[in-house]
């Protein structure tokens, strides 16, 4: 992992923690055995987890309700319905192998400070940049809404690369399956670009501040980055 900027994270709940690191220390000390109940075991609440992170999490903070609402809360459920059939059909038979390259990839995801597992990918330099200065400037009342949403799609777009291709890349898929992942791809960006480009601007802004604070709170720089 890079830590030379700025990373999105959230930190793990107890039970995904516990998920993660069964999975990697079991495919570290047996290698060449099968772990596919561990790995069954962490991928759903994982992918339930980054959903409430980045979705259920927002509209929390903001105490939003109404249309906006609504709107996040149904991307929500569309990516969750699209997510669930396709972890069900890729993962009942990864080799092996494929078992092994997912460790490594959930190890890249995790990193530790003060003793709490945290789940982080990195954002590119100019663009960590960006966020920060769009986040205090908004938090300041200075909202530019072209800028938050530019800076908020990257934001989706990373979790989009790190949390689903990157994942996908640990295995060997066949015609079919790679169609099946190319199309729950796109209906995954439709669902977030709509949530954010629709959901934000029809918000009051003080609960737009109050999404602005949260995530801007999920911006670290790690104490060896």
């Amino acid at each position: 992992m890079d830590h030379s900027t700025l990373h999105i994270t959230f930190e793990a709940s107890p039970p995904l923690q516990q998920s993660i690191e069964q999975f990697i220390d079991g495919m570290l000390a047996a290698p060449h055995r099968c772990h596919l109940e561990q790995l069954d075991a962490l991928v759903a609440p994982f992918v339930d987890e980054v959903l409430s992170v980045f979705f259920k999490g927002p509209l929390e903070a903001a105490q939003a309700k109404g249309a906006s609402a609504r709107l996040i809360l149904g991307a929500m459920r569309v990516i969750n319905r699209s997510a669930d059939s396709l972890v069900g059909r890729l993962l009942k038979n990864t080799s092996v192998a494929e078992q092994l390259a997912l460790a490594r990839y959930f190890s890249n995801l995790r990193h530790y400070q003060q003793d709490r597992l945290y789940v982080a990918y990195p954002l590119c330099p100019s663009m960590a940049e960006k966020a920060s200065l769009v986040f205090q400037a908004s938090l300041q009342g200075e909202e530019d809404m072209a800028a938050l949403l530019d800076v908020l799609q990257a934001i989706n777009d990373g979790a989009i690369t790190h949390f689903m291709d990157n994942s996908v890349c640990c295995l060997t898929l066949g015609r079919v399956n790679r169609a099946l992942v190319a199309a729950a791809r796109v209906t995954i960006c439709k669902a977030t670009a709509s949530a954010t480009h629709k959901g934000l601007p029809g918000m009051e802004a003080s609960a737009r501040k109050a999404v602005v604070h949260y995530f801007d709170q999920m911006l670290i720089r790690f104490d060896d980055g």
